[in-house]
């Protein structure tokens, strides 16, 4: 059997909180986090997004709970389109969005549309020990129709395979022991920071950019002489 091809052929066969369940919660933040592939479907994607969100950003997981065929429960990324995520990805201005993929490599695969957010999350991941490469997806992850490029200045994809999620979960991915959270290892607790880190750092420079940017405004306003600005101000033009 496929996996259902979109939201609503997996609401149409299956029973909600007894196949799958949502786990929202809306902080009024400008970072959504996303795991649209959790629990039992790419196990630990969950646990991921919800230790990066925290009580910070927002945070948006559907988790499969089935003891086995979960897999049909993986609706594809560019198909995947439910109305709470979209309402929390477009009242955001970046997304992040948590996946798991198949491998035995520990390299941490990186996409989506925003370049500069990207750039500073393969800076903050490497230094912090991680290696890191382009995104695996065949569709292309700067795509505007994927989930973590709804927001206003889009978002980044991370990608992890099985093995590196193993070795963070300490162990095989297998009958939901990966929930167990005194199970996991220091490379998941060293993996969140340093996309934490990388979130803030971001969120800083974009702050940064804006007050330069009202900082000059403010100086060529200044430029206008007070006669010209009281007239425009009165509503009158010469």
């Amino acid at each position: 059997m496929t996996p259902y091809r979109d939201f609503a052929e997996l609401v149409l066969h299956t029973i909600k909180d007894q196949d799958y369940r949502f786990v929202i919660t809306n902080q009024s933040a400008d970072v959504t986090v996303a795991s649209i592939h959790g629990g039992g479907i790419e196990p630990l994607t969950s646990e991921l997004a919800a230790a990066i969100a925290d009580k910070q950003y927002n945070l948006y997981d559907l988790r499969g709970l089935r003891a086995q065929g979960n897999d049909l429960l993986r609706i594809p990324v560019h198909h995947f389109d439910e109305v709470r995520l979209r309402s929390l990805m477009q009242r955001s201005q970046v997304g992040v969005g948590i996946q798991g993929i198949a491998g035995s490599d520990t390299v941490v695969h990186l996409g989506g549309s925003n370049k500069r957010l990207r750039e500073i999350v393969r800076q903050h991941l490497e230094e912090a020990g991680f290696e890191t490469g382009g995104p695996v997806s065949m569709r292309a992850s700067h795509d505007p129709a994927l989930f973590f490029n709804w927001p206003a200045r889009g978002g980044v994809q991370i990608e992890l395979t099985t093995t590196l999620r193993e070795q963070m979960a300490g162990g095989p991915l297998e009958g939901f022991a990966w929930e167990d959270a005194s199970r996991w290892q220091p490379l998941f607790h060293t993996f969140v920071k340093a996309v934490r880190a990388a979130l803030a750092a971001y969120r800083a420079e974009v702050k940064g950019d804006l007050k330069i940017a009202l900082d000059q405004f403010e100086y060529i306003t200044s430029l206008i002489p007070r006669s010209l600005r009281d007239h425009r101000h009165n509503g009158h033009e010469e």
